[in-house]
């Protein structure tokens, strides 16, 4: 019934404060030592029928009654002292571990009827509602245990189970008896910031005790350390009083005044708060979570731990938010109506994948609403809503080992938390279990299929956008535009999950991949990663690429073609083309290429920018820089084959097996095939958004005739639900150009806005959207990200924020981007390297490079900020260096 330091100090009988008290120890942290009365101490001494009858038809709502109750239970546990025996156990411990003029702290800490019910638990931290007692000698021990106990059954604590649903009589009480510190300094950490949830370290700290800085009784400074750059910052207050060691009485504590010289001064350095911030990310690993620690500061220096608990995380206020993946696809700001389209496509491309995945239609239909807020608008910008997928996924017990994957891959998350749902009971579990045998049984299926499948996709899409890819919209009804936009939309819903079954095999095998590398001692993965990816089926961006690359061929072959290229302007040669002036095989080509891929171009997926099928003689600009530059189609595939044969090359010096050599080789061999479907649905997304977007420009042109709207163009400031609702009767408003007019001048405050690549919040969103903060060049002036092709380049860095005035990149330049889409391929093909702050190994911005043998760096914290345009640069693709050469 009394465990040391020495025992298990497990939970259940000694509550959470004090079993991580010793997990703490046991890591090598400064533990000040103790030993515990357990919960069993506690139920030999008070009697449960005495905590029965005071309770006993008890009315919670009636206050005063709540605390005539309290007084009651305490009063008996206080007068009922301890049996003889447990008296002489609890002294015969004190004698064991503590010297006879030993001061000592001693703490309650309530152990529920079921661990989740402790205080202190994950669920539930009871703060400060347990008592502690400090600087107390060694006769005071016996009295401070016995208001530890009845401190469980202080009104608040009472009123606090009944509240929660938790049984007020089911309790017992642990107690700690632990060396009291005498500390100069104490603080209050927390490892992410409770009022938004990121991940930066807060401090509260001042002189004396820590009874003054948690109980609040005293000034406190505050300190803030941001997560990733390590940067402090400190609010430094007037600190006039402290508590403090009561030397007058030679036990408790007393307020006192703080010396004049240390008032205004900071209790902490910035050394020291970095080294507190270290101190609580180890802590944090320990638990699995975000803690709540008390310290204190000996004057050595030496920094004392006495309490860890988790920082509860309400889930019906945590959001999460990342635009880390999904900026790949929408870049920058975008319209209302790019938005709502967007939106629209995450939910029938997720309740398609779970349809296929076997997830119940009662499920599904009790997930609508988390699946249509799968992305959120902030600041005009497109972000990943983390905390509306994890819901989402959470149904679907095969995300439960791929969620690490997922959040490294997809969400990407650097500085945020999202709440997990915390721990399953033993019956979810065994739910769970019997699921996941269904789950895997539907995958098996799924992957024995999926090339069938993704054919029969690929094949009925074709066929619905066949009559639609050059059809004429002028003078067709808007009713009748609306309904084809939704039958298109619906037929879509009925197809598009297979995308995601692909990539959920994608992930599975990425995996895999990395695994054996590790497993089996492979060196430098990452590199060898890359390489082994290129080669296989052609991926459809580099199958477009190359497209253009060969009509640059005809022009450079052609003599007079080559003149008129370098002569005139792109719209006039488009004119020429249109009239049937330039050479029939050279235009046949041109025209095959504009049906068959007119739907890609910059920042494609964004309604209100313009493709190739509108402005197709941006193909014909790129044709003549590609001309120019001798590009040609052969060359491109020769790297990639040379690419390919090095990394087989290395892997054979790197792994004498031939049979894990094979094994690895054909993982790649599926993953390949998995990014080969994955780019030929990220294509015929475009022609769903291209088609979409001609539907809604046809519309917008209609609405401005009717004098509805000032300017065509202006559709793309509404959501689709606002104009398919004031087309058909189900919209809230008439004024679809007051609407404008709001938007307008949202977008224009937007654009004034930089926020952060993801952020977390548990305050209502659009009033609490951080500013981003620009990262400081680290010593040196290296920056390092993800090596994706291996090459050693030295450029001028062309800084590039929108590719649509990048006509001038130089063939000298390396291209510094926050991010590119399939958009930028032909913009990229111009450059001598790449570097670019987001992404992943499986981005597309790393899989062109590999393609095209463009030594290319992914995620690169900071690189817009930290590499000035024109600065020459030196980028080594294999090792992920980017250094700054010259600025």
């Amino acid at each position: 019934m009394i465990e040391t330091m020495d025992q298990p100090l497990a939970a259940q009988r000694v509550g959470w404060k004090f079993a991580r008290l010793k997990t703490m120890s046991e890591a090598g942290i400064d533990v000040p030592e103790f030993f515990c009365l357990t919960g069993d101490f506690f139920a030999r001494a008070v009697p449960a029928a005495t905590v029965r009858e005071a309770l006993a038809g008890l009315d919670f709502t009636d206050w005063p009654a709540v605390r005539a109750a309290a007084e009651r239970i305490r009063t008996k546990i206080i007068d009922g002292g301890l049996r003889p025996e447990d008296e002489q156990r609890l002294a015969e411990a004190i004698a064991a571990n503590f010297a006879d003029d030993a001061v000592l702290a001693v703490r309650a800490s309530m152990v529920g009827a079921r661990a989740e019910e402790g205080e202190d638990s994950a669920e539930h931290a009871f703060a400060g509602m347990s008592d502690s007692f400090l600087y107390v000698p060694v006769h005071g021990v016996r009295d401070a245990v016995l208001k530890c106990w009845a401190s469980a059954f202080n009104p608040e604590a009472l009123l606090y189970r009944h509240r929660h649903g938790l049984s007020t009589q089911d309790v017992s009480v642990a107690v700690g008896v632990q060396r009291m510190v005498f500390g100069e300094r104490s603080l209050v950490l927390f490892t992410c910031d409770p009022t938004t949830h990121a991940r930066d370290t807060v401090i509260s700290a001042g002189w004396g005790i820590g009874e003054g800085v948690v109980a609040e009784r005293t000034p406190t400074d505050h300190y803030f350390v941001r997560f990733g750059t390590g940067e402090v910052r400190g609010v430094i207050a007037d600190k006039t009083t402290m508590v403090t060691f009561d030397d007058e009485h030679g036990h408790g504590v007393r307020q006192a005044p703080v010396a004049a010289e240390r008032r205004a001064a900071a209790v902490l350095s910035d050394a020291e708060v970095t080294g507190l911030a270290e101190l609580g990310r180890r802590i944090e690993a320990l638990f699995g979570c975000p803690q709540d620690i008390e310290a204190t500061i000996t004057p050595d220096g030496a920094v004392h731990v006495v309490q860890s608990r988790p920082i509860t995380l309400d889930p019906a206020r945590n959001r999460v938010f990342s635009s880390a993946n999904v900026s790949e696809s929408f870049p920058g700001t975008t319209t209302p109506m790019t938005y709502s389209v967007a939106r629209r496509f995450y939910w029938l491309l997720n309740h398609d994948y779970l349809r296929r995945c076997g997830v119940p239609e009662r499920e599904l239909h009790r997930l609508h609403e988390t699946m249509t807020r799968l992305v959120a608008r902030v600041d005009g910008r497109i972000y990943h809503n983390i905390t509306s997928f994890i819901r989402m996924l959470d149904v679907f017990p095969l995300f439960d080992g791929l969620r690490r994957d997922w959040e490294r891959l997809v969400a990407e998350l650097d500085t945020s938390y999202h709440y997990s749902g915390g721990e399953r009971s033993r019956r979810e579990r065994l739910r769970r279990a019997a699921k996941l045998a269904t789950g895997w049984g539907r995958a098996a299926v799924n992957y024995a299929s999926l090339r069938r499948d993704f054919a029969a996709f690929e094949r009925e899409w074709a066929g619905i956008m066949e009559s639609r890819r050059e059809r004429d919209l002028t003078g067709v009804h808007p009713l009748t535009l609306a309904d084809d936009y939704r039958e298109v939309w619906r037929r879509a819903g009925d197809l598009w999950g297979v995308t995601l079954v692909n990539y959920q095999f994608m992930l599975i095998t990425h995996k895999r991949i990395e695994r054996c590398l590790e497993r089996w001692g492979v060196g430098d993965s990452d590199t060898l990663f890359s390489q082994l990816l290129c080669g296989g089926e052609q991926l459809r961006g580099a199958e477009i690429a190359l497209s253009a690359v060969r009509l640059s061929e005809q022009v450079a072959a052609d003599p007079e073609l080559a003149a008129l290229f370098r002569l005139k302007p792109p719209q006039e040669i488009w004119r020429l083309l249109s009239a049937g002036e330039l050479p029939e095989g050279f235009t046949a080509a041109v025209e095959r290429h504009l049906t068959r891929y007119g739907d890609r171009g910059l920042e494609e997926l964004k309604l209100e920018r313009p493709n190739l099928r509108e402005e197709p003689w941006e193909l014909l600009r790129l044709v003549g820089q590609y001309a120019t530059r001798g590009i040609t189609a052969a060359e491109m595939e020769r790297t990639e084959a040379e690419t390919r044969l090095a990394g087989e090359e290395r892997l054979r010096r790197a792994l004498p097996s031939a049979v894990k050599r094979k094994v690895l080789l054909g993982l790649f061999d599926r993953l390949r095939t998995f990014l080969c479907f994955r780019e030929a649905g990220r294509y015929q997304r475009s022609e769903l958004f291209g088609y979409s977007k001609r539907i809604i420009a046809a519309l917008g042109a209609d609405l401005h005739r009717r004098g509805v709207l000032a300017e065509a163009h202006d559709v793309f400031l509404l959501e689709l639900d606002e104009l398919f609702g004031f087309l058909d009767g189900s919209g809230s408003t008439h004024d679809l150009a007051g609407l404008v007019e709001v938007r307008r001048g949202d977008a224009a405050r937007a654009e004034l806005r930089r926020p952060q690549r993801e952020f977390s919040t548990a305050d209502v969103v659009a009033l609490s959207v951080p500013e981003a903060v620009a990262e400081e060049p680290d010593a040196g002036g290296a920056l390092r990200g993800l090596g994706s092709c291996p090459g050693k380049v030295r450029g001028r860095a062309r800084i590039v924020l929108d590719p649509a005035f990048a006509d001038d990149l130089d063939e000298n330049d390396i291209l510094v981007a926050r991010e590119t889409d399939p958009g930028w391929l032909y913009l990229m093909l111009r450059a001598r390297g790449i570097v670019v702050e987001r992404g992943s190994l499986l981005s597309h911005t790393a899989i062109t490079g590999r393609k095209f043998g463009i030594p290319t760096i992914v995620a690169v914290p900071g690189a817009l900020q930290r590499i000035p345009d024109g600065a020459l640069i030196e980028l080594d693709g294999a090792t992920g260096t980017v250094t700054l050469v010259e600025d």
